[in-house]
């Protein structure tokens, strides 16, 4: 190949090396460590509900940008759903799968409403797909977004209270509990890294290419992950 073309092919190999990094959402470390949380109670309900039962809810933004959360209770029973809404009560996203099952064969039953609960009720992730209402189709940091701004609430419904028996208003938090971080996110630098490699090399077929254009690839991407 001549030393015109090569030249070429190089420019051509860095420039698609960038386009498909930048694509790539990368979190900052303030960003990685951004935690919320919230006390539900009855009396935080409109109106007001006479209850015993309490909860807290906890969030973590993870690097990949999916929030994981856990939500543990208190004295509560039959609770058929769980969602994020705002002040007004329009749904942003729900916390439960509504259609989980218990048992199985000809015992499967739905597993809402539940019985009484005292200890942790849900903890998953939210990915942009469970976004719901106004954030139908949007981003996680949509949702983020309104947690920071402290318009976003924690309801708990149960057949008693169908509007909503508790709930809490989310803030940001300190804590360093990290509820149901996916499994895929066991080291953050780590999986962000590789997410990065496997797509570069995707798009430039990288395990064909000469090893020279390898290292060139993971050194462009380790410039987009300097802090």
């Amino acid at each position: 190949m001549s030393n015109f073309h090569s030249k070429i092919t190089t420019a051509t190999l860095i420039a698609s090396v960038i386009a498909a990094v930048s694509t790539i959402p990368i979190l900052t470390h303030a960003q990685q460590q951004m935690y919320f949380s919230a006390d539900l109670t009855g009396k935080s309900m409109v109106p007001p509900v006479d209850t015993s039962a309490t909860g807290t809810a906890k969030f973590n933004v993870n690097p990949n940008g999916t929030l994981s959360y856990e939500i543990d209770v208190m004295n509560i029973n039959q609770v058929i759903g769980t969602h994020i809404n705002l002040k007004n009560g329009t749904v942003l996203a729900e916390l439960l799968n509504l259609y989980a099952t218990t048992g199985g064969g000809n015992k499967q039953q739905s597993a809402y409403p539940t019985g009484p609960v005292n200890g942790k009720l849900v903890s998953d992730v939210i990915t942009a797909a469970k976004l719901d209402g106004p954030l139908f189709g949007k981003n996680v940091t949509d949702l983020i977004n309104y947690m920071k701004s402290g318009s976003a609430y924690v309801t708990i419904r149960t057949t008693p209270h169908q509007q909503g028996e508790i709930q809490g208003q989310i803030v940001p938090s300190n804590a360093t509990t990290t509820p149901a971080a996916p499994a895929m996110n066991k080291t953050a630098g780590t999986t962000t890294l590789s997410a990065q490699r496997q797509c570069v090399g995707s798009i430039l077929d990288a395990p064909t290419m000469p090893t020279a254009h390898q290292q060139l690839i993971d050194k462009i991407v380790a410039c987009f992950n300097q802090k």
